[in-house]
């Protein structure tokens, strides 16, 4: 329904909405429940941006700018209808389940989609149109749980309804994308084929330093901001089997995992202990910085592009397509729950505080094996 048919309140009264929607979203993006199952932090500041497009959206919904039918031009903003209203006397929300699909046809999420999804045709998928649902679920409650009114329950009604309802269903979830065996016998003889740091046979301090990272990938499951972030006093060797032999990393939290510790295959502490032996020896500048992986020899931190195409470029060599280096990561978790290891450990180890994340790999399971890959 065009705005223009419909009961216009003062501009005044519409501004006002938008301020308290805005001020219902800032509160419950603030809230313990905005910040996912660990329970403290913050959300990842892409995720509060996609969050806050997508209730910019909704504000649009419910309180469209009026256009003048003349000229075309965009006037005040106007009240289509009051989400933070309570129901009436008799239970009606003013945001029932039509004005609810209503909203999912609405013009203004079209562009946003289009965007992030760098398509032409933005038709909304059902898991896109069931994270709105849950946004306008979760905002909108926290909203009337603060002024102790009635829970507010057709979000929640539709998301159970079909095709919503199936939107989160595994059989949606793209599979892991993980290395056979022979890849990961490749790699691991890829990463452990020099013994030192020798210039003349291709060992260059970056080769052995690429090599090392891939290693960390496989062998520990970092992912590559991990990889980059790691400094010499994460690094643990003392307590290991062998002098100097690294055995465990601790892993920083980075907004999306708590700080957290794993530890590393005997092939990955063996490759890492040969680099830091290789690092030392590359004059001063390289021991004073923190970067167990600098980008230079003066110990500048390795950049996000550099670190990826180093990735890219050592797994292109061994033939590995589509090597994106999270596959490692993928990986490492298979393998892992492949010797036998239980879905708890290998969820720590991999920095999440459940074993949600380890139900996507469990058909990609045989027969356990033994030992930490």
């Amino acid at each position: 329904m065009d705005a223009n048919t419909l009961p216009l309140f003062e501009p005044a009264a519409a501004d006002q909405l938008v301020g308290r929607l805005q001020a219902s979203f800032h509160s419950w993006l603030d809230s313990a429940p905005a910040r996912g199952p660990r329970g403290s932090g913050r959300l990842r500041e892409e995720s509060a941006r996609i969050y806050a497009d997508m209730w910019q959206a909704f504000i649009a919904f419910c309180a469209p700018l009026s256009t003048d039918a003349g000229s075309g031009d965009s006037g005040p903003r106007v009240i289509r209808l009051d989400p933070l209203r309570p129901p009436d006397a008799k239970g009606q929300e003013t945001l029932d389940r039509r004005a609810l699909l209503d909203f999912l046809e609405h013009e203004a999420i079209r562009p946003l989609r289009q965007v992030r999804t760098r398509r032409t045709r933005t038709e909304l998928t059902p898991r896109y149109a069931w994270r709105l649902l849950q946004l306008i679920d979760r905002v909108l409650n926290h909203a009337r749980e603060q002024e102790d009114q009635p829970a507010y329950e057709p979000a929640l009604a539709l998301m159970q309804e079909p095709p919503f309802c199936h939107a989160n269903a595994a059989a949606l979830t793209p599979v892991p994308d993980v290395l056979t065996d022979a890849q990961c016998e490749s790699l691991i003889a890829h990463c452990t084929e020099f013994q030192s740091l020798d210039p003349a046979a291709g060992a260059a301090w970056k080769v052995l330093r690429d090599r090392c990272a891939l290693a960390l990938m496989l062998g520990a499951g970092l992912a590559p901001g991990q990889v980059r972030a790691l400094r010499l006093r994460d690094v643990s060797c003392d307590g290991g089997r062998e002098p100097d032999l690294p055995w465990r990393l601790t892993i920083v939290a980075d907004g999306s995992s708590p700080e957290h510790q794993v530890p590393l295959a005997d092939w990955a502490a063996r490759q890492l202990r040969l680099w830091l032996a290789a690092r030392r020896m590359l004059g001063a500048e390289m021991q004073c910085a923190e970067w167990v992986f600098p980008s230079t020899l003066s110990g500048k931190p390795w950049s996000h592009p550099a670190c990826h195409r180093a990735a890219v470029t050592q797994l292109d060599a061994l033939g590995i397509e589509g090597g994106a280096p999270f596959r490692l990561r993928h990986t490492f978790a298979v393998r892992q729950l492949q010797a036998g290891h239980a879905e708890e450990d290998v969820a720590r180890w991999m920095g999440y505080v459940d074993t949600g994340p380890m139900k996507r790999y469990r058909h990609l399971l045989t027969a356990p094996v033994a030992g930490l890959a």
